[in-house]
């Protein structure tokens, strides 16, 4: 079963969700937590203890907000063009393949194009609680963020 997220100009299409890594394959133990999850409708970017797979489309000119999530993330782009802005202000222009790897880091993502799509696919896997000079950073979902719900894996 494949659920569908929507913000205004991009789509996600979440793939799976495992609770637990290394993910429990006995008794479809993995493919059960998936259904629950979905049918709950309790989707967060993240999966405690576990990993998320979804794919998102971009609609020309479309950002979303700046976020973060206590997640190891690798964003891997399939079509059109993206620009990954991190909070200090830097973009890295990404081209069909690139593959970025977030580690808990503020960031954005911005289709520059004013006629095509772009897709990505991302794979969020849960971490440990991170902390730089002994604080702790968690998820961090920004500003405009109405209708995405928190993973809860802090």
């Amino acid at each position: 079963m494949i659920s569908i997220l929507t913000f205004p100009i991009a789509v996600g299409f979440n793939q799976i969700f495992t609770n637990k890594f290394p993910a429990d394959l006995n008794e479809d133990a993995d493919v059960q937590f998936h259904d629950e999850i979905i049918a709950s409708g309790n989707l967060g970017l993240a999966s405690k203890n576990g990993t998320v797979c979804r794919m998102v489309d971009f609609g020309p000119q479309y950002q979303c907000m700046m976020h973060r999530t206590k997640s190891l993330d690798f964003g891997i782009l399939v079509e059109g063009e993206v620009e990954m802005i991190l909070d200090d202000g830097s973009v890295t222009k990404m081209a069909r393949g690139d593959v970025a790897v977030q580690r808990a880091t503020m960031h954005a993502w911005r289709n520059p194009s004013t006629t095509n799509w772009a897709r990505m696919i991302f794979v969020l896997q849960d971490t440990k609680p991170l902390f730089i000079n002994g604080k702790e950073f968690g998820e961090d979902l920004g500003v405009g963020t109405e209708g995405v719900k928190p993973s809860h894996n802090d």
